[in-house]
């Protein structure tokens, strides 16, 4: 099984991710570059280059080909979307592109305190800040992989932006990489990009635990940032691993957090789960209890990696009506899995394989898959959910 690991020794950002990618072969350019030409702007070319940076011999990348009236810095958030739907782009890539649009917008509805639906981007809506963005969906879709990373290091200082003065990391940056480990670095520099930030957050929430497993190295690739950091090498490393697939769990220590609420508003409850999902929680679940003099409750577990239980206890007494939180450190063991793909009636859908011994013993299509293609095509979900199960079973035979 492929498991791919960044080392960000002088940050990331979408071209830093995408130049890394290339360098160590994981994608094909003629591929991506069919990809983006589809956005409809113009024949797009990814050009390459080799380039030193500090003592590194490193990849960087940059984008030609688009038609020059389409260039412009800020673009609305419903104008990327709907540049990503009438794409021709497949289905999985404009999907997981979207998502990281919309997580992306969400934090600087937050930040500015706007709708989402009136987030206006400015350097993030050039047209090869869209290229990242899709690049990375592109890149993420196609590797079957699972992925981890390194600490986070940030700069300090201030940087001058559209909304003037402001401290790093930006605060969308800052909004987005809650409940990660960062590392401050002696330079007056953004390290990490709001589309850095956002594609880490998506490799994350797709690989719970979020860590590097004891693995064969079969490859590593540089990608280079557009500045010469003269305090260290500017450049993102992505190690490709071959994790044993007779593996058959994973131990790790987490914490789990859990109160019990019998006085707030059930309605809320969705919006406390989405504030803990945000902020780096592993799992929410709920479950019906019954407290002192009989009343109904609810309790809350959070699962949550051991440094971020202050970030994880913070939401839940600032969203909810509880009082108190437990903590404790418990194990959990993970059962080794891959991701597959399967072409279904409605269109690709991805599943979630078990394996015990090297074997699959379980698979599980993933829900936004199917919810989104039962929108597309009018199918029940339930009968592609139903489908993508069959088509996988009947490939392993």
């Amino acid at each position: 099984m492929k498991h791919i690991h960044l080392d960000m020794l002088g940050g990331l950002a979408g071209d830093m991710f995408l130049a890394a990618a290339v360098d160590a072969e994981l994608v094909d350019l003629k591929a991506l570059e069919a990809a983006l030409s589809s956005l409809g702007v113009g024949q797009i070319r990814v050009v390459a280059e080799k380039v030193m940076r500090g003592a590194f011999s490193a990849t960087h990348v940059h984008f030609e080909g688009w038609d020059p009236s389409e260039e412009r810095d800020h673009r609305h958030l419903s104008t990327i979307l709907e540049m990503l739907e009438d794409s021709g782009l497949s289905a999985p890539v404009k999907a997981r592109a979207t998502e990281m649009f919309y997580r992306l917008g969400a934090s600087e509805a937050k930040v500015h305190a706007i709708p989402i639906e009136t987030v206006h981007f400015h350097e993030c809506g050039a047209l090869d800040s869209i290229f990242d963005f899709v690049s990375a969906a592109f890149i993420i879709e196609h590797s079957a992989a699972t992925w981890s990373a390194g600490p986070v290091p940030t700069g300090t200082g201030t940087v001058e932006t559209d909304h003037g003065t402001v401290p790093l990391p930006v605060p969308a940056t800052a909004a987005i990489l809650e409940g990660f480990e960062l590392t401050p670095k002696g330079v007056s520099a953004e390290l990490v990009t709001p589309t850095g930030a956002t594609i880490l957050k998506t490799l994350r929430d797709l690989n719970p635990g979020f860590s590097r497993p004891s693995a064969i190295a079969r490859g590593v690739g540089y990608g280079a940032g557009t500045r010469d950091l003269k305090a260290f090498a500017n450049v993102v490393r992505v190690m490709i691993l071959e994790v044993e697939d007779r593996a058959q769990t994973r131990r790790e220590v987490v914490a789990k957090l859990s109160c019990e609420i019998d006085d707030m508003n059930p309605e809320l409850f969705a919006s406390v789960e989405e504030s803990l999902f945000g902020a780096g929680a592993l799992d929410v679940v709920r479950e019906a209890v019954l407290m002192k003099k009989g009343r109904q409750g609810t309790r809350v577990n959070v699962l949550a990696e051991p440094h971020n239980t202050q970030a994880l206890a913070d939401i839940l007494f600032l969203e909810s009506t509880t009082f108190g939180v437990r903590i404790e450190e418990i194990e959990r063991l993970i059962l080794a899995r891959k991701i597959v793909e399967v072409e279904t009636s409605a269109g690709t859908v991805r599943l979630k394989v078990g394996l015990q011994n090297g074997e699959a013993i379980k698979a599980a299509p993933e829900y936004e898959d199917c919810a989104r293609l039962a929108r597309e095509t009018g199918q029940p979900a339930r009968a592609i959910y139903a489908e993508a199960v069959a088509l996988y079973w009947a490939s392993t035979q």
